[in-house]
């Protein structure tokens, strides 16, 4: 009987200290992440690199601007590039240093994480947006086959030319 006790204890205490609820990162397109999260400095005040910057550059996991000229979109492979209009991908823009690029090593991924950014920056919503200059915030990751970033993209900011 007196095992019996000491294992219904032992039992009681695993269940209570092992409840817990776990908060993970929403990957709701509904949410703007741009609100959800707001970086220390803007480009103008931090270290902000170039597309061949970030390429070569490791990050780790941490947060960094980036800035290029929109040259494409693409969606699933960078073998799937659209390098002119008329655009009909919505996942993601391609980055380069020269807005003429359309050399898949020379550009970066960006994925369009939610439905605000698709509408405000993806090239199918905006043909115009091509060419022009953007930079990025968020965390370096390997996205559609190439260096880019993808999910954790914190802010976004036009550039002046």
């Amino acid at each position: 009987m007196k095992i019996y006790k000491i294992f219904s204890l032992l039992f009681t205490a695993v269940l209570l200290f092992s409840c817990g609820k776990t908060i993970l990162p929403s990957d709701d397109d509904n949410e703007d992440e741009t609100e959800k999260h707001s970086p220390s400095h803007s480009p103008n005040e931090a270290k902000i690199y170039t597309v061949s910057e970030f390429i070569k550059g490791d990050f780790g996991n941490n947060e960094v601007w980036v800035h290029g000229y929109i040259v494409g979109a693409c969606k699933r492979s960078i073998k799937q590039a659209e390098w002119e209009a008329p655009f009909t991908y919505d996942s993601a823009i391609l980055l380069a240093d020269d807005p003429e690029e359309a050399e898949p090593e020379n550009v970066i991924s960006i994925q369009m994480v939610n439905k605000q950014m698709k509408e405000a920056i993806g090239l199918a919503a905006n043909p115009q947006n091509y060419g022009k200059h953007i930079a990025f915030f968020g965390i370096k990751q390997k996205y559609l086959g190439i260096p880019g970033m993808k999910k954790h993209i914190l802010a976004s900011e036009w550039l002046d030319e």
